[in-house]
């Protein structure tokens, strides 16, 4: 078959992968986003108990690989509570907590790099813990955070790809079916196709991150 032919059949199932693709990075950023804003806040309160349970969080997630947590939460935890989990919510769910503890990190940077002084004029003018975050700290955070929370959300895209191997028909696994189909015999071809998929939805997340550090750097020269 020619590489026209091969691509023709292949790309309409790499377009149904891809949707699942799309589907589990938008799930489990918006996850990943609440967890890490509520886990970057929490990291800077004085509760040590609440901020070493959150610590503890982000020292395990950061420091072993995905993989190894996927597997542990599909394959392991079942087997001491006794049910089955359903592949897809694991997959989110899993991913979810490992880029959260990234992004906590992030935003906890963000959050120490405000000045101090500013949480001292919230309070002096009367405002509540929530409202000084709201209104003080939460805006200057964002800015802050923008460039490195946007290359944590690539990250978090490519690595959906990891999800394939416990069984989700994501646009990799989707490839990988194809690929090992011997009748067409372009293995090369079918994984350029993953990889470009890929790539346009990164690239313009890419180019918007390089867009707002631009932006940031005019504003403060």
């Amino acid at each position: 078959m020619s590489i026209i032919e091969i691509s023709k059949l292949a790309i309409p199932f790499l377009v149904r992968g891809i949707f699942v693709t799309f589907y589990i990075s938008l799930m489990s950023g918006i996850l990943a986003l609440i967890i890490g804003i509520f886990g970057g806040f929490i990291r800077t309160t004085n509760i040590f108990i609440v901020r070493w349970l959150i610590g503890l969080y982000v020292t395990f997630f950061r420091g072993t690989p995905f993989l190894i947590q996927l597997y542990i939460v599909y394959y392991v935890f079942p087997d001491f509570v006794g049910i089955k989990l359903n592949i897809l919510p694991t997959g989110v769910g899993v991913l979810a907590l490992n880029s959260g503890a990234y992004i906590t990190e992030i935003f906890r940077a963000g959050i120490e790099a405000i000045p101090k002084e500013q949480s001292e004029a919230a309070f002096s003018l009367g405002m509540k813990p929530f409202q000084k975050s709201r209104l003080i700290i939460f805006p200057q955070v964002m800015r802050i955070v923008i460039p490195p929370l946007v290359g944590q959300l690539i990250l978090l895209i490519k690595d959906t790809s990891v999800i394939s191997l416990i069984g989700i028909f994501d646009v990799v696994r989707v490839g990988k079916e194809l690929a090992n189909n011997s009748a067409w015999g372009n293995p090369l071809l079918i994984y350029g196709w993953v990889a470009f998929f890929y790539f346009i939805i990164c690239y313009p997340l890419y180019l918007y991150s390089i867009k707002i550090e631009k932006k940031l750097r005019l504003n403060n020269s």
